[in-house]
C-alpha cells in the first residue's frame, strides 16, 4: 500500500507528528465559529481547544496533556467532530454530545412490547432527548400494519403511517424562534 494512503493507528504515533495541517478554506472556518464559538472564543483553534480539552478530561488526569495534545492535533490535521461535540464540550451546557439516536418503538400505545416502549412512551422518551439537543430516528417497523386485527380492542389497526404523522407534529418547532428537530422514520 502507498504510504500516502496508509493510515496508521493512533496508537503507532508516538507523538503527534509534525506535518502541515490541511489547507483551511476561508468560509469553513467563518462557519465553524459562527455556530460553535462560546464565550470568548473567536477562532477556530479556540473552538479546537476547548473541545479537545473537554475530551482529554475524561483520561485519567496524567494523561490528560498528552490526550489534549492528540485531539488538538486530529483537529488540526483535518478531523472535524460532530456538531453537538465543537457546540457543547468544554461549556456548561446540560446537553448531549451525541448527533443521534435510534428510538424503537413498540406495538403498543405505552406499554412496553418486546422491550420496546409504547408509541406515545417513546415519542416523551425522544422529547427528552432532543431538549438536550440530541436527534432522534424512530424505527416504526414493530407496529402492525394498517388493518390488521388489534385483539385487545376488537378494532382494526390504525398503522404505522398514523403514528408516524404524531410524531412529524411533534417534531414541528412551536414558535417561529425554535429550531425543527432531527426526525428520521423507518
Amino acid at each position: 500500500m502507498s504510504q500516502l494512503v496508509h493510515q496508521l493507528p493512533l496508537s503507532a504515533i508516538a507523538e503527534a507528528p509534525v506535518n502541515l495541517p490541511p489547507a483551511e478554506q476561508e468560509i469553513s472556518g467563518e462557519v465553524l465559529v459562527e455556530k460553535y464559538a462560546k464565550g470568548n472564543e473567536t477562532s477556530v483553534h479556540d473552538v479546537r481547544r476547548r473541545v479537545a480539552r473537554a475530551l482529554a478530561a475524561n483520561e485519567e488526569e496524567k494523561q490528560r496533556g498528552h490526550w489534549e495534545a492528540r485531539f488538538s492535533w486530529a483537529q488540526e490535521s483535518g478531523f472535524v467532530p460532530a456538531g453537538r461535540i465543537n457546540s457543547t464540550a468544554g461549556t456548561r451546557l446540560a446537553a448531549t454530545l451525541i448527533n443521534c439516536f435510534a428510538q424503537p418503538i413498540g406495538d403498543s400505545v405505552v406499554e412496553i412490547v418486546d422491550g420496546k416502549p409504547g408509541i406515545y412512551s417513546a415519542l416523551a422518551e425522544a422529547a427528552k432527548t432532543m431538549r438536550h439537543g440530541g436527534g432522534v430516528g424512530y424505527d416504526f417497523s414493530s407496529i402492525r400494519p394498517i388493518g390488521a386485527l388489534v385483539k385487545g380492542t376488537q378494532s382494526r389497526a390504525s398503522g404505522p403511517v398514523s403514528y408516524m404523522r404524531v410524531s412529524i407534529a411533534r417534531a414541528k418547532p412551536s414558535s417561529p424562534l425554535v429550531r425543527l428537530e432531527s426526525d428520521c422514520q423507518t
